[in-house]
């Protein structure tokens, strides 16, 4: 776990352009982009300084973290995914100083403790949480199926509740 660098507000652009293409994640999330990197590949970003510090995200991609993100860099035998899901689940804001611009510590995140399965169960683990992760956030899949759903509900309790026996017929 290592905190990220420090880099200049007038470096990062809210919106993406021809020059700052890489996200700039602080510690609450992206902060804009940026035109260099700092980081490449698959990494956890723990939010440590601000209100939502805590707050957990993972990457894939080039990406620039400063000084207010802790990188995590799994071992060999922790998968990126399992470690995203496991550190997101143990609300590491719980743990930040309680002053007025709330802290984690990279050193107290360290001490955690944290069981680690074998590989093949961390990857089991991830292949169930992904699949809910992806139909609870995932618009173009869960909530499509999810409205589909509660239209088919409404237009089945509409019938019923509006369905009237015609005069002279006998209700069922």
């Amino acid at each position: 776990m290592r905190a990220g660098q420090f880099i200049s507000a007038n470096e990062i652009e809210t919106d993406l352009d021809s020059t700052h293409t890489y996200p700039c994640y602080g510690g609450n999330g992206v902060r804009g982009f940026v035109g260099k990197y700092s980081h490449d590949g698959r990494y956890v970003l723990i939010g440590r300084q601000g209100a939502l510090c805590g707050n957990v995200q993972r990457t894939s991609s080039k990406f620039y973290a400063t000084e207010h993100a802790v990188v995590v860099t799994p071992q060999n035998d922790v998968n990126v995914d399992w470690a995203f899901h496991m550190l997101t689940q143990m609300n590491l804001n719980q743990y930040a100083s309680k002053s007025a611009q709330p802290g984690l510590a990279v050193g107290k995140l360290e001490e955690l403790p944290i069981s680690v399965p074998p590989l093949e169960e961390q990857e089991r683990i991830v292949a169930i949480l992904d699949k809910f992760d992806t139909l609870v956030n995932d618009l173009s899949s869960g909530l499509p199926a999810e409205i589909k759903a509660r239209r088919q509900q409404y237009e089945h309790y509409r019938d019923k509740l509006l369905s009237f026996p015609k005069p002279g017929e006998v209700p069922a």
